[in-house]
This record gives structure tokens, C-alpha cells and sequence, in this order.
């Protein structure tokens, strides 16, 4: 399947070397308005073709689908116009700012007959599917915690994490933080409380609890002004699960009161793969979402970051 990407930072970076872990996944284009025609990714991608104008890609007839790796104000826009043009969409996370514009795209996918999903590659790698099967090893779940903290603030300030429009760390980080526990957890949500720190107009970091239906209370903490270790840690009745580096699942430990188990489970290429192949299997397919993560679940989340920032400016 022949890819255009949307973009080309660090993150549309990724995307080219863990699309060669697919099975027929194959870079066809790039659309960027600042990459080098010297870049070493192009001499050693001859065949690539590179546009300066995103529109020219979405024109191209050889292009079968498109990776958005956009700054997230601009993710709605050119999903859209993706779906215009009859592309298959894998947008990067947020897959936008806003939940109310899922429904134009969920109208979109609908009228044009069209795909999108968002990448939330977590619930893509096998380590959390085998996870969510484990969990019944620890009885009746009573909390889940996720944190993603890391210090930006030594780095540029020009970039889109320092854009009141559109950075800080509940954008740019709740999707993991914030995804990892509706998923886990499984339940309507009856009550949130949050805090947020703001600087300048940026949201630095913050700290959630969710009180579910079910009786499980996830606690979810994102900075993009601190660094913490990384890690999930869920427990039960009868024991705890710890995942270190919970957004890309290769290893976690269970404890019971009788044994410690260790999985491990490889990713399968890279990190970003396992999505990659969802989409190309659901295009065959000829679905219009994938069922791990659907549109709907993209919006019920971004619903529930929402929610978060208005508990917390109460």
C-alpha cells in the first residue's frame, strides 16, 4: 500500500522506518515546506517523491492512504481533505483538538466511503492486548496508574508544544495518559477531579483522578516541564500488574500472592507498526475503522480531556 506523509519531523521520521515492518506498507511520498532535497533520507530513498505543497500529494492518484504527522491544530483540516481525495487516514494523536469535529470526519468517512484512525499505538502493540487479557490474574481491579512526564522547557520554545493554541501537556500528552486508563478501566466515568498548571497560557502538567462506575479510580499525571520515570501500575483484589513504559508495551510483571510472572512480548518491528498494519488489513478489508480503537473512541476520550480542563478551572 502506497503511503504519502503529511509532514516530516521526528515523529513522520518513525513512521518511515517502522512502515518497512509491514507487510505491503511502502513510503510512496513525502509533503513538506522545509525538509532538504539533500536530506539523507531521500538519497537513500531515491524513489520518494517529495512535495513542497500538501495538496499536490492528496492529488496524487498512486497514493492509496496518508499519515498525518501535522502539528495537532492542523490534523482536522487535512484529514478532511485527505478523506476529499479519497485517501485512507492514519492521523497522529490528538486527532484533534476539538471532540465536536469527530463528528464531521465520522460524516466524512461516511460520505466519501472513506477510513481514518487515530494513532494511538498503544492499544495496537501485542504487549497490551496480552495485558488486558492478563488482568483477571489480579482480581477485581481497584486502581490504574499512568504518568508521561518529561522536561521540554531547556529545548526550543518555537515548537508546537509552546503554542497557546495548541500545546501543552494535556494536548500533546492525555491521549497516553488518559487512553491507557478508559481502556483499562472499561466504565462510564461518574466524577473527575484535576489539577493543571499554566504558565504563559500552556498547560506545564497535570494531574488527574478518575472515579469510574465500577468502583476503579485511575489516577493519570503528564508534565511537559519535569521528568519522571514512566511506568502504569494496576491493582486488583488479588495483586498488581507494573508496566514500565505503558505507552509501548514490551515487558510487565504481575504480582499475586503466591507467584511474580514476568512477560515479555517484542514489538513487532517498531513501535508505530502494529497501527500501521491495522489500517493496511482494514483498507483490504474495505472497513471504515478499526475495532481496537474506534473514531468513537477517539472522540470519547478527547470528550474526557475536555472534561479535565473544566474540572479543573472550576
Amino acid at each position: 500500500m502506497k503511503f504519502g506523509i503529511l509532514g516530516f519531523g521526528n515523529i513522520a521520521r518513525k513512521f518511515a522506518k517502522s512502515i518497512e515492518y509491514t507487510t505491503e506498507g511502502k513510503v510512496y511520498a513525502v509533503a513538506s515546506r522545509s525538509a532538504d532535497e539533500n536530506d539523507e533520507y531521500f538519497k537513500e530513498h531515491p524513489d520518494v517523491r517529495l512535495y513542497r505543497d500538501y495538496t499536490f500529494l492528496l492529488e496524487d492518484q498512486d497514493i492509496e492512504a496518508v499519515y498525518i504527522a501535522l502539528p495537532h491544530l492542523y490534523h482536522k483540516e487535512w484529514i478532511i481533505r485527505a478523506l476529499e481525495n479519497h485517501k485512507a487516514v492514519l492521523s497522529e494523536k490528538p486527532i484533534v483538538l476539538n471532540s465536536g469535529d469527530l463528528d464531521e470526519i465520522m460524516e466524512k468517512v461516511k460520505v466519501y466511503d472513506g477510513y481514518c484512525l487515530e494513532a494511538f499505538k498503544t492499544k495496537f502493540n501485542h504487549g497490551f492486548q496480552a495485558l488486558k487479557r492478563d488482568l483477571s490474574m489480579i482480581g477485581k481491579i481497584e486502581t490504574i496508574e499512568t504518568n508521561f512526564c518529561f522536561d521540554a522547557t531547556q529545548g526550543r520554545k518555537d515548537t508546537y508544544l509552546f503554542d497557546k493554541r495548541q500545546g501543552g501537556a494535556l494536548n500533546d500528552l492525555g491521549s497516553y495518559v488518559i487512553g491507557f486508563i478508559l481502556d483499562v478501566a472499561n466504565s462510564e466515568i461518574d466524577r473527575i477531579e484535576a489539577q493543571i498548571q499554566v504558565e504563559n497560557e500552556i498547560e506545564m502538567c497535570f494531574q488527574t483522578k478518575l472515579y469510574f462506575q465500577n468502583g476503579i479510580i485511575g489516577t493519570g499525571e503528564g508534565a511537559i516541564n519535569y521528568n519522571k520515570e514512566r511506568y502504569a501500575v494496576i491493582k486488583g483484589t488479588k495483586g498488581e500488574i507494573m508496566i514500565p513504559v505503558y505507552n509501548r508495551i514490551t515487558d510487565y510483571t504481575i504480582k499475586t500472592d503466591d507467584q511474580i510472572i514476568t512477560r515479555h512480548y517484542p514489538l513487532a518491528g517498531d513501535d508505530m507498526t502494529c497501527e500501521i498494519q491495522a489500517l493496511i488489513d482494514d483498507v483490504r478489508h474495505h472497513r471504515h475503522e478499526n475495532a481496537i480503537h474506534t473514531l468513537s473512541d477517539s472522540k470519547y476520550l478527547q470528550q474526557v480531556i475536555e472534561l479535565i480542563r473544566k474540572e479543573a478551572t472550576k
